[in-house]
Order: C-alpha cells, then structure tokens, then sequence
C-alpha cells in the first residue's frame, strides 16, 4: 500500500468523513427547512417554540402541518391583543400572489406549555380560514367566524381551537415530564 493510493488509511478516512459530513444534518440545513414552513415568526423565542413544539406535541405538528399543505402562510408574533385576549389571530387577509398571509399575536409573559398552547390555539383558527380557499379578504374572514363561531363581545371562538390549544398543552406537560424521568 503506497501514500496517496486509494486504500491508503488517510485517503479512506478523508473519504468517509466526507460521505458522513455529507449526512448529518447541519443547523444552517435545520434553520433552511423551518424558513420553508409556512408557520414563521421573527421573534427568536416564538420561532424556538414553533421549531420545538412539533416534537412535544403531535396535535401542534398535525397542525403545521396542515398548514403547510396550503396557499397561507401564518406570522407569529409578539404583541398584544384586544380585551386582554392572551393570543389572537388578527381578522385581517393579505393576499401576495398565490399566497394569503395571516398573522396571530401572542403574549410571550407565561409559562411554555401555555404559550406553545395559545400558539396552537391560534394555529388551528387560521387553518379554519386556509381551508376556505375562497377567504381572500378581512370581510370574508369576519363572517366566516361570525356564522360558525360562538360569539362574545369582540370575540370569535370556535370549539375546535379551544379543544386543539389544549390537549397540545396536555401534550407538551406530559412529554416534558417524560424527558424528565
């Protein structure tokens, strides 16, 4: 066996380290495939919860999910609602395109399991819209929710968010207790 030649010990460990860098995923590939996802925040601690959530709570990751599959693409943000709502989703429809922008506002002073919960919350009343791909405008949005939602003083509300937000709260304590033990 010469040096240089290809079974010289160097040139077969230079080889598998390529092949193995080549397939650990690397954080800039991590970051590159949630920027692909169509629910982002640009609050840093929101999008580590959007990132984290997915592998605490299966109800939270069928929801991203879903969402993905369609034309909208939800904003998460930090901020407040009205009538001291801890999390919304704005009644408002950008259209860019193919694309129908949402944005849900969250209040980020609680604890994780209630914050990934509210966020999941909201999630599931953006896909009720992005299911309707008919919803293009604020008004088509409003009366969606009034005809199919109970209503409260300036506040829509639908069972299936209210259920969704929180059985991934339920999910995100329980697995956090599991990764405990």
């Amino acid at each position: 066996m010469t040096l240089g030649s290809p079974t010289d010990p160097i040139h077969t460990l230079c080889a598998v380290m390529t092949v193995v860098t080549m397939l650990v995923p690397t954080e800039a590939a991590a970051q590159s495939t949630r920027a692909h996802s169509r629910v982002r925040s640009e609050d840093p601690l929101i999008a580590k919860l959007i990132a984290d959530a997915p592998a605490l709570s299966a109800t939270f990751r069928d929801l991203v999910t879903a969402i993905d599959t369609t034309n909208g693409i939800v904003y998460v943000e930090s901020g407040r609602c009205g009538r001291g709502a801890r999390a919304c989703l704005v009644l408002s429809v950008d259209v860019a395109g193919p694309n129908r922008i949402l944005r849900v506002m969250v209040t980020t002073r609680r604890g994780r399991e209630a914050l990934i919960g509210s966020i999941g919350h909201e999630l599931h009343h953006a896909l009720e819209i992005l299911r309707d791909p008919a919803i293009t405008t604020s008004a088509a949005m409003f009366f969606h929710f009034f005809g199919r939602s109970s209503f409260s003083p300036n506040r829509f509300e639908t069972e299936g968010a209210i259920q969704a937000g929180h059985r991934i709260e339920d999910e995100v304590r329980d697995r956090r207790r599991v990764l405990r033990e």
